[in-house]
This record gives structure tokens, C-alpha cells and sequence, in this order.
């Protein structure tokens, strides 16, 4: 099986960007993110979930999303403590800033090629099995219209929110930036931090554009692509700086790379699989696809086709691991696909993105359980109906822009 030079690029990216999460998560910079976007003075609950619902989305775009939940929960259980007013309440606060941050953990990984492994995956079968679009679907594409559309779901998720919660009250800003502020943490490091990951982005984007603009010279840019990859590698494993007065340290030790990382989700991985192969045996996949292509065959809208599917991917992976139902979802559609070409890539594309949207149950994702089980006081009725109105919202909202955005944008890299 031939891979073309573009989608092996992405090994490199992913590789980078994973190493850079890790460095961010060293360097404490999503507290110091955080102690940033508050204000000195008091701010209202709603303006607070707007702030981590964005604020985790964006680290989540480059860093796995459950790291960035992670990194971010202890900011969460401080506010928690912060929060005073009757039990009622505390239990309704707790419950809307656990998902501000859960949700925003799940949407980011949308916004870049490289922000979850599904998107990996999607772009293997892709490439696999020789989709005409594939070779649209580069870093820099994927960075065009991922981050407007991660940015639109969390907007629409700070909306659902407000309107389930109905926040009223306020919290004091400074009290939480007093709590916030680490002096020993190192700025320099931060500063170095920031500079790598904005750094990672432009270039990774401009590596993708040139491997798409000069693929006669594609071997080139993979070359050149590999020397970025090495100079990475060695700014954070081996020179020393000096990011404490008085001591030097390399900025990334070979113990961070695995310090710290959850494995809790592979539990939630074997569930899924566990309900999947009962879901197969019982018939639900072929009658799925049976469903989706009688609605073909009988002219139906495929518009609505795109957003049942959206639907019916969202709402079982509240029950099945996200990457299986994704892989079994390809499965079970692939002659659907290829039964409308038309709108092929764009079911294949529906199915990653809303298998990372599930935002109702404590099992739907590896986010949801640890924060689920992470912030004590949550109510669980809240979660359940705020994260049906959130999933039947999302799946429409990404059905369309799929459906009518994405195209223009791979139409400028075909």
C-alpha cells in the first residue's frame, strides 16, 4: 500500500505537537492562561463559562484533550471553592463550569489536523482507500475551517449553558487571579513555551501549504520537514536554559513525556468495545446502513441524510467509545459512501467530528468521565439535559458546516 509524502508529514506533526502539550503542561501554562483572561474585579458566572469553555478548547486544539482537562481542573475545583451561595446552587455552578471545561476539551480537538486521533484516522482511510479529496486535506486546510468551526461550538455550547443554568450571580476576579499566581513557576519557561507552539503552528502550516503547492518537489519538503522535526527535538531535550535564577534545565524531560498521562481512558475503550461487538451481533450497524441507504434510494434530502447521520454517531457514542464508533460507523457506511460520491468525504468527515461531540453522559468520552468523577457536587440530571440540547444542536450546527463550508475550502487545496 502506497502513502503519499503529505500523509506521512502528519506523523511528524502529531509527533510535535504531542511533545509540545507536554511542554506546556511542564511549564504550568494553562493556569498561567487561565490567571491571564481573568480581570481584576468580579465576574459573572456567565462571562466564567464563556472563558473556560474558549480557554480549554484552545489548549485542546494542541493538546490531547484529556490532558487539557487535566491541566485545567485544578483551576475548576479552586473556583469551586471560591463559589459561596446555598447548596442548590454550589450544585449547579459546579455542575456548569465541570462541562464548560469538559465541552471545551471535546470541541478543540476539532479545530486542528493534529487535535485528536480520530482525525488521524479519518485521514488513514481517507488515503487507504483513495478518496478524491484526500489530498485536500493538509494542515493548513483542515486549520482553515476547524477553527472557525470549533470556535461557533463553543459559542453554541456557552449558549446551551446559559440557558439551562440561567447563571445570575458573580464571582471576585482578583481573589481567583491572587490563587491563580505561582512565583515559582518559571515565566521564562512559559515565555520560551509560547514562542515553541506559536512557532509550531505557522511552520506546520507552511510546511503542509508547501507540500501541497510544490508536490513535484514533495521529497524536498518532506526533507526539509524531517530537519524541522529533529530541531524540535533537540531544542527540548537537549540544551539547557536557564529557567530558574541560578539553574539550568533542559526545557522537556524524558520523564514529562509519560508523567502524568491518564489511563483511565483505555477502561472507557474496552466498554466501547464490549458494546459494539454486542451492537454488531444484534443486527443495529447493518440496520443503521439499511435505514441510510432506503433514504437514498427514496430521494430524500441528503442534507438531512448528513445530519441523521451527525445524530445517530453523536447520541451512540454517548454509550461507545469515540474511535470505535468512528471505525465502526466507516464500516458500516463505506457502501453508503460509495453509493453517493457526492457527499462521500463529507459523511466520513460528519462521523469524526460529531464521534468527539458527545457531551451528555459520564461515559461518553474519557473527558466526561474524569470530570465527572473528578469535581465533587455534580448533578447528574444537569449534565444529561444540558448535553442532549448540546449534542442535537452540534450535530446540526457541524452537518451544515460540512456540508456547505468545508468544500469551498477544499476546493482551494485540490
Amino acid at each position: 500500500m502506497h502513502i503519499s509524502l503529505d500523509k506521512i508529514q502528519l506523523i511528524h506533526f502529531f509527533l510535535i505537537s504531542f511533545l509540545v502539550s507536554r511542554l506546556m503542561i511542564r511549564h504550568k501554562l494553562p493556569e498561567r492562561l487561565l490567571y491571564w483572561l481573568f480581570e481584576e474585579k468580579h465576574i459573572s458566572i456567565s462571562r466564567l463559562a464563556l472563558i473556560i469553555i474558549l480557554s480549554t478548547s484552545l489548549l485542546s486544539a494542541v493538546i490531547a484533550n484529556v490532558i487539557s482537562l487535566l491541566a485545567v481542573l485544578p483551576v475548576i475545583l479552586l473556583l469551586q471553592e471560591e463559589y459561596t451561595g446555598s447548596d442548590k446552587n454550589k450544585r449547579k455552578f459546579s455542575t456548569m463550569i465541570m462541562l464548560a471545561a469538559i465541552w471545551g476539551a471535546n470541541i478543540g480537538g476539532m479545530g486542528m489536523l493534529t487535535g485528536t486521533t480520530t482525525n488521524g484516522v479519518l485521514i488513514g482511510m481517507l488515503e487507504t482507500f483513495h478518496f478524491q479529496e484526500s489530498a485536500s486535506f493538509t494542515f493548513l486546510s483542515w486549520l482553515i475551517w476547524g477553527l472557525p468551526l470549533s470556535l461557533l461550538l463553543c459559542v453554541l455550547g456557552w449558549l446551551v449553558l446559559r440557558m439551562v443554568f440561567q447563571p445570575e450571580s458573580k464571582l471576585s476576579g482578583s481573589s481567583i487571579r491572587a490563587r491563580l499566581q505561582q512565583p515559582e513557576n518559571s515565566t521564562r519557561g512559559q515565555r520560551i513555551t509560547i514562542l515553541l507552539a506559536l512557532f509550531f503552528i505557522f511552520s506546520s502550516a507552511l510546511l503542509s501549504l508547501a507540500m501541497s503547492l510544490l508536490k513535484q518537489h514533495g521529497s524536498l519538503v518532506y526533507a526539509v520537514t524531517v530537519v524541522w522535526t529533529l530541531l524540535y527535538l533537540w531544542i527540548l531535550f537537549v540544551p539547557k536554559f536557564n529557567l530558574t535564577e541560578g539553574t539550568k534545565s533542559r526545557l522537556l524531560r524524558y520523564q514529562d513525556v509519560i508523567h502524568g498521562i491518564p489511563a483511565r481512558g483505555i477502561l472507557w475503550m474496552l466498554i466501547g468495545v464490549a458494546v459494539t461487538v454486542v451492537l454488531y451481533f444484534l443486527g443495529i450497524p447493518k440496520a443503521i446502513a439499511t435505514a441510510a441507504m432506503n433514504w437514498v434510494q427514496a430521494d430524500h434530502s441528503l442534507l438531512m441524510l448528513l445530519i441523521i447521520i451527525a445524530l445517530v454517531t453523536t447520541f451512540a457514542t454517548e454509550i461507545v467509545s469515540n474511535s470505535v464508533i468512528q471505525i465502526a460507523m466507516f464500516v458500516t457506511l463505506f457502501p453508503l459512501s460509495r453509493a453517493c460520491p457526492q457527499i462521500s468525504t463529507e459523511i466520513m468527515l460528519i462521523i469524526t467530528l460529531t464521534s468527539t461531540c458527545a457531551f451528555m453522559t459520564p461515559i461518553a468520552t474519557p473527558s466526561n468521565g474524569l470530570g465527572f468523577g473528578t469535581v465533587k457536587n455534580i448533578s447528574l440530571g444537569y449534565m444529561l439535559v444540558a448535553g442532549f440540547v448540546m449534542n442535537l444542536a452540534s450535530a446540526v450546527l457541524i452537518s451544515l458546516w460540512v456540508h456547505y463550508v468545508v468544500p469551498i475550502v477544499l476546493a482551494w487545496f485540490a
